[in-house]
């Protein structure tokens, strides 16, 4: 901790933490820098959520206006810097699909086996590689916390420790609330009648 801080342009080397601190105070050339650094994951992010190069493009300028006009607050939590902006282009995404009309694409459930082992529900597999579009409606239906752990982990992909430091909550609590949301979620799939096929195998 007592080495010399660098800046950027002055050829020494300067981590995530340092950057941060140097553009809450307003250094342009900091900000740039964690744009280069950041704009390509959280581009690529809301590309394969919003499927569309233009919308992709205005999700991830948002994200980092959004971001840095909150910049004083942010807090040094321990998360990688990406878990703060994917947070902001999660809400963002999810309003995009609100104003269309229409539902987010959830990343398949079956691409996390830790997700599946977990719950030890093997129609939560099926259900999510047949009613995607399904599952993101009834998933507004959700207690809030449940929600964003199912956001976190299952939609912007976080792994566990950066969910529990997103969400103020250790590691076993997100795990508790990722296996009661997808019971829920699979209660209010056949509550509704959307799961009758599923449930009656």
């Amino acid at each position: 901790m007592n080495e010399k801080m660098g800046k950027v342009g002055d050829g020494m080397p300067v981590d995530e933490n340092e950057l941060i601190v140097q553009a809450k105070t307003g250094d342009r050339a900091a900000l740039n820098e964690l744009v280069a650094q950041y704009w390509q994951p959280v581009y690529h992010f809301a590309l394969y959520k919003t499927g569309n190069q233009q919308d992709a493009e205005e999700v991830t300028q948002e994200t980092f206006i959004r971001a840095f006009r909150s910049l004083s607050n942010y807090q040094f939590t321990g998360a990688a810097f990406t878990t703060y902006l994917k947070r902001i282009a999660v809400n963002l995404i999810t309003d995009f699909w609100r104003k269309k009309s229409r539902s987010p694409a959830l990343t398949d459930i079956a691409e996390h086996p830790q997700l599946v082992a977990d719950e030890e529900e093997p129609d939560v597999q099926l259900v999510s590689n047949e009613m995607r579009e399904t599952i993101a409606r009834v998933l507004q239906k959700l207690p809030a916390e449940q929600r964003q752990t199912v956001e976190l982990r299952i939609i912007a992909g976080l792994p566990v420790r950066d969910t529990a430091l997103a969400m103020g909550k250790s590691e076993a609590a997100v795990k508790m609330l990722q296996q009661r949301a997808l019971k829920n979620l699979r209660t209010l799939l056949i509550d509704t009648g959307m799961m009758e096929n599923c449930a009656g195998r």
